[in-house]
């Protein structure tokens, strides 16, 4: 087998491992990666980088609830009131 056989050959094995992979263990291998390099983030950051995230994130968590319960006032439908129907 040439080397350029031997490359084709590893890529079609590599695609079918990934094609036969259930979807539970591949979320299970992204999260612990994840974790591991979050983790290293945090253990190579100095105390004001980890402030400044702290910050940031905390931003953009309320900047996202706030965007969120402006999304469910506009959801809410104003029906129309039984009284001025009466009226008609």
């Amino acid at each position: 087998m040439t080397l350029e056989e031997s490359k084709q050959l590893e890529v079609k094995i590599a695609n079918n491992i990934l094609n036969n992979v259930p979807f539970a263990q591949v979320v299970q291998i992204l999260s612990g990666e994840a974790t591991r390099r979050a983790k290293e983030v945090v253990d190579n950051a100095s105390e004001e980088e980890l402030t400044k995230m702290k910050e940031d994130f905390d931003k953009a968590e309320a900047e996202a609830q706030a965007a969120q319960n402006q999304n469910q006032e506009q959801d809410k439908i104003d029906l129309p009131d039984e009284t001025a129907e009466k009226k008609d």
